[in-house]
């Protein structure tokens, strides 16, 4: 049923064309059209714009802007431009990346960012991160993703509110609850974005039975707990920043840019732990092969020893007139070191062959 704030802002823009008209390139249609503010005046576009072409008096066509007001806002028209302030993107499209990442494992289930909505009675809206659900065929979406044709649901959106304009906070914070308690979203964030990615007042929403949002108490962390998606929501204490972790691994959602740090360190981290290895394989590769050069000559040495020994065997044999057969130059071959010491002693000894 239409509230009386839904029938002032559809009486208010039911003039204003859906179409963006002139938009096609055309030599006919000349270049924007949009008139400043008188000097120290607020810049009337700061919300945004909305595009039409008109016929100026010589026959031209142009297309002329004209600026979008808080009122607007609440029921956008397919073809506005929105002009979000630096903070409320700045941590949006990141964490609408990371939820989308985290969600891509679970079949007919969108993400999506800073998108205009036909929402199942027709009206349109603008949620900053919205998740539907159902067999939604994207490949022919233009502009808005209408859920009343496409069949999705809407189960999850997150609001960043206006700091700056109490007619888009209100938007916000009470006219929406009840727009998306009727489309029946079962959760509704919203939090309010700061300075860069900053922001304070998370507040968590869950649709009862009874078709009303009931306040979600966060846990003992301060943390806003989604059901739907399976994920724990906070502003971190230290960064201010809102974050989201997976309720299931404990880790909090990485955006694509720390994705990309991550891998990067881990990259590195490989590539120095390769050249380790591989520093370590070439230390043992040095190390075995110095082992087995002292090894061989230490054989050498012990060979030239055993050699020193038999001669000095077969002079003594000389000496005392022992016969030095074949078969005995045979058998002090195949003696050791300790062997030849010990018959050299003996033969000095006994003056024979023992």
């Amino acid at each position: 049923m239409d509230t009386p704030a839904k029938m002032e802002a559809r009486a208010a823009t039911a003039a204003v064309p859906r179409k963006r008209e002139g938009t096609v390139p055309d030599s006919r249609v000349g270049p924007v059209r949009r008139r400043p503010p008188p000097p120290g005046a607020e810049d009337p576009f700061r919300l945004g714009y909305r595009e039409r072409a008109i016929t100026t008096p010589d026959g031209r066509t142009v297309l002329e802007q004209s600026p979008l007001t808080p009122r607007d806002l609440v029921y956008p028209q397919e073809g506005d431009v929105v002009a979000d302030g630096f903070p409320h993107n700045w941590f949006l499209h990141p964490l609408a990346d990371a939820i989308r990442r985290h969600l891509g494992k679970r079949p007919a289930t969108l993400v999506i960012c800073s998108t205009m909505l036909v929402l199942g009675d027709g009206n349109n809206a603008g949620p900053d991160i919205a998740v539907i659900e159902g067999d939604v065929d994207v490949s022919g979406i233009r502009r808005a993703v209408n859920l009343r044709a496409l069949g999705g649901r809407l189960v999850f959106v997150l609001e960043a509110v206006s700091t700056s304009d109490k007619q888009i906070r209100d938007k916000d914070l009470e006219t929406n609850v009840e727009r998306y308690a009727e489309e029946g979203v079962e959760e509704y964030l919203t939090v309010l974005p700061v300075v860069e990615r900053k922001a304070r007042d998370l507040v968590g929403r869950r649709l009862s039975d009874q078709g009303e949002y009931q306040t979600i108490p966060p846990d003992a962390e301060g943390r806003v707990y989604s059901e739907r998606l399976g994920l724990y929501f906070s502003i971190d204490p230290g960064s201010e920043e809102l974050v989201a972790v997976d309720a299931d691994t404990g880790q909090r959602l990485l955006t694509s840019e720390e994705e990309e740090a991550r891998a990067d360190r881990e990259a590195e981290a490989r590539r120095q732990a390769e050249e380790r290895a591989e520093k370590e394989a070439e230390a043992r590769r040095q190390a075995e092969e110095h082992a087995e050069k002292e090894a061989e000559a230490r054989r050498q040495a012990e060979k030239r020893a055993e050699q020193g020994l038999r001669r000095k065997v077969e002079d003594l044999c000389g000496l005392l007139g022992i016969e030095w057969t074949a078969e005995r130059s045979t058998v002090v071959a195949g003696m050791g070191s300790a062997q030849l010491e010990a018959l050299w002693a003996d033969l000095l000894s006994r003056k024979r062959w023992p």
